[in-house]
């Protein structure tokens, strides 16, 4: 009788299983109790993610649709994810599209529909919130009329808003107030809620928020930065330690009225990108010393021109999108000054099959490979210049045939109880209670597919 797989030595099967993707290691824990302890310590999870990429991790939204749902785009185990070499005629596409679960804020209502045997509702209802209500008199000063009841559109199902990732970690928003509300892992399946934060004397308004990584301390940090609504509002900054029950000031926030989107952790630095009619602007925050940070003004001129943010390989990067152009622009920030370099400059031309809206960076490859994600097409974009055909068109195809929203994240095993500062926090499972019931216009499937590639009249890249 030949030797049975339990006889591998634990560090070459320790060395196969790291190198297979995220759901196929899942799915390992189940084949034995001895390759379930490998891929259930802590040990493991630290070596997974000490050699992790990131990939899009993407989420139906819009419409009606549960976005409970979230899809992890990986390679398809040794064919790898760059599409160099991709052939125009061959409508394989080696990627995995695998399947994780997001929490629900008020799983407790679900269980009870269901526990009652009623349906859940696919309508909008009604929420009474209680709020501050204020006005402005004619002489711009605020008017205090007591406590009074806002009634908000919500959705049976409880959606969070996705505000960022972090070392794979996600950051989650309540949706009708948009405060950070908990932080989860889609891989483990845990999440935590956050802790309420401090009661202010003037009623606020959230205008960004993040998840981010200190370096210096080790720790998870979510930044919150609200303003008051008053005719000259002061913007308060405040964030929380993971692990701590509540949330500290860390001062005013020094920047103009402004709506923050595209929160990016960058080498201990949370960014923002700031648009307002004045003019646009990169925000940074340091979670190590917990100030802000000036930043370079941006390279080019706002007039015009969408742009997105994200992180491309450990750098803070800029998808601006003009007319006929595509410039690529990421932080270099390894001398005494922070600088923007253009990394890449694809010239789109005059055809007009290049879709408008907001190219989001989601990875950069080796060989000078780019894959981008635009929500208005629903779709990802690869571009490659050694390419037969440069430019790769690769749309989301699902069965409820909403939109997406897509980021960039690092799958990993890690526990929430291994990085939370302290150890009073409960510790939640998305899978636990009613993660197998069947959610009105839940998305279960999800799919990839080229078409067409898109042609550019030219390109060119930076040195």
């Amino acid at each position: 009788m030949g030797p049975f797989i339990t006889d591998v030595p634990k560090s070459v099967l320790q060395d196969v299983i790291l190198k297979l993707p995220t759901k196929s290691i899942i799915m390992c824990k189940s084949v034995c109790k001895t390759w379930y302890s490998l891929i259930s310590d802590p040990a493991f999870a630290r070596l997974h993610f000490a050699q992790a990429e990131a990939y899009p991790m993407v989420r139906p939204v819009g419409g009606r649709s549960v976005s409970r749902n979230l899809f992890l785009v990986e390679p398809e185990d040794s064919f790898g994810f760059d599409l160099k070499d991709h052939d125009c005629n061959r409508s394989r596409v080696h990627m995995n599209l695998s399947k994780y679960k997001f929490p629900l804020c008020d799983a407790e209502e679900l269980l009870n529909y269901h526990r009652n045997g009623d349906v859940m509702p696919s309508h909008e209802t009604e929420r009474e919130v209680p709020m501050k209500i204020t006005n402005i008199d004619d002489n711009n000063n605020e008017v205090d009329w007591g406590e009074g009841i806002a009634f908000m559109m919500q959705y049976d199902h409880n959606n969070y808003n996705l505000v960022n990732s972090c070392n794979g970690l996600l950051c989650l928003s309540d949706v009708f107030v948009n405060y950070p509300a908990a932080v989860c892992n889609p891989i483990t399946g845990e999440f935590i809620n956050l802790p309420y934060g401090p009661k202010h004397e003037k009623a606020m308004t959230l205008i960004g928020s993040g998840l981010g990584f200190s370096p210096r301390t080790n720790e998870y940090k979510v930044v919150r930065i609200l303003k008051e609504r008053t005719p000259d509002p002061n913007k308060i900054a405040e964030i929380h330690t993971l692990g701590t029950g509540s949330w500290k000031s860390v001062g005013t926030a020094p920047f103009s009225d402004a709506e923050l989107s595209f929160p990016t952790c960058v080498k201990g630095m949370l960014y923002w990108f700031c648009d307002r009619w004045t003019g646009c602007s990169v925000i940074s925050f340091d979670l190590d010393t917990e100030e802000f940070q000036s930043v370079p003004s941006l390279p080019f001129l706002e007039d015009d021109c969408d742009v997105g943010m994200g992180d491309l390989e450990g750098s803070l990067c800029l998808c601006e999108t003009e007319s006929f152009e595509i410039n690529v622009w990421v932080m270099n920030d390894s001398g005494p000054q922070k600088l923007w370099m253009k990394k890449l400059s694809i010239r789109t031309g005059f055809s007009g099959r290049w879709p408008d809206g907001v190219y989001i960076p989601m990875k950069y490859f080796e060989n000078d490979g780019l894959l981008m994600f635009n929500s208005s097409v629903n779709a990802f974009f690869y571009y490659h210049p050694g390419n037969h055909s440069p430019f790769i068109y690769l749309k989301l195809r699902e069965i409820n045939k909403f939109s997406s929203e897509a980021i960039s994240h690092v799958p990993s095993f890690i526990s929430l109880k291994d990085i939370l500062v302290g150890k009073d926090v409960e510790i939640l499972n998305i899978n636990s209670r009613c993660a197998v019931l069947k959610l009105p216009g839940e998305t279960e499937a999800l799919s990839l597919v080229e078409e067409m590639p898109v042609r550019c009249a030219s390109h060119s890249w930076e040195e």
